[in-house]
């Protein structure tokens, strides 16, 4: 599926193991550096700024390949930006869940529904037919 974020086609398949794989990685990752970065004293807003853009460009970079942060925000280091993006990506990946997951309950409703129709066939065989002793 692709993701469009400012205007640039990013390609990625949610549904592909080894690209999960790197998907999720860079994501706990990206957790994990801006839980530490909190932690952190920055001399100024634009510091804090800059190191938030930067665990943003670092993510982007390994889900989508070199240079792609570079493409997303032409080097600007604008927080607020960053953050959409990211969250663009976090809603692209929460409805390919839901997609996966909608597809899994029908197969199983399908697969419940059809030992369901075996089981009463087998009874209703067994009350009528074959099976009946008198």
């Amino acid at each position: 599926m692709d993701l469009i974020i400012n205007g640039i086609k990013l390609e990625g398949d949610l549904m592909d193991a080894d690209f999960m794989e790197k998907f999720e990685s860079s994501m706990i990752k990206m957790r994990d550096s801006a839980q530490a970065k909190k932690r952190e004293t920055f001399p100024t807003a634009a510091a804090n700024y800059r190191a938030q853009c930067e665990v943003v460009n670092t993510c982007f970079d390994e889900i989508f390949g070199d240079g792609t942060a570079q493409k997303l925000f032409g080097g600007k280091m604008n927080v607020m930006e960053h953050l959409k993006a990211i969250e663009k990506v976090s809603e692209w990946a929460a409805g390919e869940r839901k997609t996966l997951n909608d597809f899994t309950n029908r197969y199983t409703q399908r697969q419940q529904n059809a030992v369901r129709n075996m089981q009463t066939a087998q009874f209703v065989s067994q009350k009528h037919g074959k099976g009946k002793k008198h």
